[in-house]
């Protein structure tokens, strides 16, 4: 309800409370949180039967797939939430952003009989993921940190880093043509210092 109300409640700024209340209603995106937060309770209380089934009343209602399981903190925005899917062992902070597509689960690295480790995604505070987004795994984002469209985050995110698809790819281009420079100087150096053939 704070960030609802806070000055960036709706792009528009903050909301009327008529306004609010519509958008409460209206947007699966509200929905889906107030139900998870009631699947929550209940889950919490032990009763997971009665959890689970609203936990797919929600995947029903709103397209939104929350597992009463995942630690969800104050705030949460569902700016839309077809294809939203959070796993039953994810951590998410507090005012966090998630647009549709948007999976955080585990990575099926069990399946490996052990070799790499497996777990759920931790997300910080005020991060903002975007459509189609993957965190899977073990995996820490920091707080304040970005994940761009269709990213699949394969790496732990410091506080305040930004991660888009395309983005390491650039890095490691630079890094191979720098490489690539060196050895080419190296080369030189090595061809102007040997003895010439006699």
């Amino acid at each position: 309800m704070a960030r609802l109300f806070s000055d960036r409640g709706t792009i528009a700024g903050r909301p009327s409370v008529l306004k609010a209340l519509e958008r409460v209603t209206t947007r699966p995106g509200p929905q889906a949180v107030v139900l998870y937060r009631l699947s929550r309770r209940l889950w919490l209380r032990g009763l997971e039967f009665p959890a689970e089934l609203l936990w797919r009343i929600n995947y029903f209602l709103t397209g939104a797939d929350i597992h009463p399981g995942a630690e969800i903190g104050g705030g949460l925005r569902l700016t839309h939430t077809a294809g939203v899917v959070i796993g039953k062992g994810v951590k998410i902070g507090s005012n966090v952003t998630l647009l549709h597509g948007v999976t955080l689960g585990g990575s099926a690295r069990g399946w490996f009989d052990g070799a790499f480790a497996d777990g759920f995604p931790e997300i910080g505070d005020e991060t903002e993921i975007m459509a189609g987004a993957k965190v899977l795994g073990p995996i820490k984002v920091g707080r304040g940190c970005f994940i761009g469209a269709n990213a699949v985050l394969a790496r732990d995110l410091p506080d305040g880093e930004a991660y888009t698809p395309g983005r390491e790819t650039r890095e490691l281009r630079e890094r191979v043509e720098q490489l690539t420079k060196r050895v080419e100087e190296l080369q030189q150096e090595r061809a102007a210092s040997d003895p010439a053939p006699d």
